[in-house]
């Protein structure tokens, strides 16, 4: 079976005021020193795994977007050499507005990318600075438009919803306004506060306030219905895609299937096993990328199945019970049937005895279905 493969590209020029994602902040990083360190890593790799076929490479971070174009065809090529890349694969790159203009999404395309997600996040320059973003929207609709002109096959945009001070309506016309921009795949997001982000103090201080639950519940409903109105398919809790769009990589993620993840903190799982880099940018430079210590996240199987459970619920077409139960004998005993019926009764879950999915206020209230799935599995595991 083909398997996704996940680049780490750990870089931003700045730290966006909601992120907490592992990366380096600022100007001039040794970019090619980086790059030869993933090159490095991908031609050590294990060889029990080497020519294993690929459908899926994604450049994820951080933003991947500040790598020339000839330094992401170099991590092709050497991709290339160890595995074997679909002649049809999904090969994505994520990026900042500020970095795309028409002579750059054309040098991507010709470098192999063929998809492109662009962290837009608002359409507006107020939020955009209180997000600490380094575009404003003009750019952001022009980075937009020279994607979709670009021979870059699929572009989509990444939007945070539930913003301090957002209002219901400015939130929308941003999704129109992608939408008008020709995306054919829309992430939306509700804004999460970590305590240990710049966001969270000034949430924390009193200095600003962030949708309330309910708002930002209703918020989610109505950009879903406009979404749903033009014509995207609502497949993933956070993600719209127009027919034939959908992101083939997260998909992996969401049905339990093989990834292998390269650079510091990128994470992997293949046949059951799971583990991943150490966020440790300067020694895995100094390694240039070889030979570094592995983290395992050794799991009892059955737990490892529960994890299927809650992943496949993301998604529209939930989970099939009976295929879980073929994977993961151990994963649907009774208390956990107990608990799924529950959620059932109280119009959280749909479906028959076969397969389950998330209804429409199920998906308002993820996270309290997965935290009673999780208790339930608790009891068992």
């Amino acid at each position: 079976m083909s398997i996704g493969i996940y680049l780490h590209i750990p870089y931003c020029t700045v730290r966006c005021s909601y992120c907490d994602f592992y990366l380096t902040a600022g100007r001039g990083p040794d970019l090619a020193a980086y790059v030869a360190a993933l090159v490095g890593e991908i031609g050590a790799f294990e060889a029990a795994l080497r020519g294993r076929p690929v459908d899926t490479i994604h450049f994820g971070g951080g933003t991947p977007s500040l790598l020339p174009p000839a330094m992401i065809g170099a991590v092709l090529e050497a991709l290339g050499s160890a595995f074997a890349i679909d002649a049809g694969a999904e090969i994505a790159v994520e990026a900042n507005p500020e970095d795309l203009d028409e002579r750059r999404c054309d040098d991507l395309a010709a470098a192999g990318v063929n998809r492109i997600a662009i962290g837009v996040q608002a359409f507006d320059d107020r939020l955009l600075r209180t997000l600490r973003r380094p575009h404003d929207a003009a750019r952001a609709r022009r980075a937009l438009a020279a994607a979709r002109r670009s021979p870059i096959r699929s572009v989509g945009a990444d939007l945070i919803l539930g913003l301090p001070e957002q209002g219901i309506s400015a939130a929308l016309a941003g999704v129109r306004d992608a939408v008008a921009l020709g995306v054919d795949h829309l992430s939306l997001y509700l804004l999460e506060i970590h305590p240990r982000t710049r966001l969270g103090r000034e949430v924390a201080l009193g200095r600003c306030r962030p949708a309330a639950d309910d708002e930002a519940a209703s918020l989610y409903e109505a950009a879903a219905d406009t979404l749903l109105a033009a014509g995207f398919e609502h497949y993933e809790i956070s993600n719209f895609a127009r027919p034939g769009c959908r992101s083939r990589h997260n998909l992996k993620y969401w049905t339990d299937q093989d990834y292998l993840g390269f650079g510091p903190s990128a994470h992997s799982y293949v046949g059951g096993a799971r583990w991943s880099n150490a966020p440790e940018l300067a020694a895995y430079l100094a390694a240039g990328g070889v030979a570094l210590p592995r983290l395992d996240d050794p799991q009892p199987r059955g737990r490892r199945g529960f994890e299927a459970l809650f992943a496949g619920l993301r998604l529209a077409e939930g989970v099939d019970l009976d295929d879980l139960r073929r994977r993961y004998p151990e994963t649907v005993p009774a208390q956990l049937a107990t608990a799924i019926s529950a959620l059932r009764d109280a119009g959280l879950l749909a479906g028959d005895g076969a397969r389950i999915a998330l209804t429409r206020r199920g998906r308002l209230v993820s996270n309290e279905v997965f935290e009673r799935l999780d208790v339930a599995s608790a009891v068992v595991s």
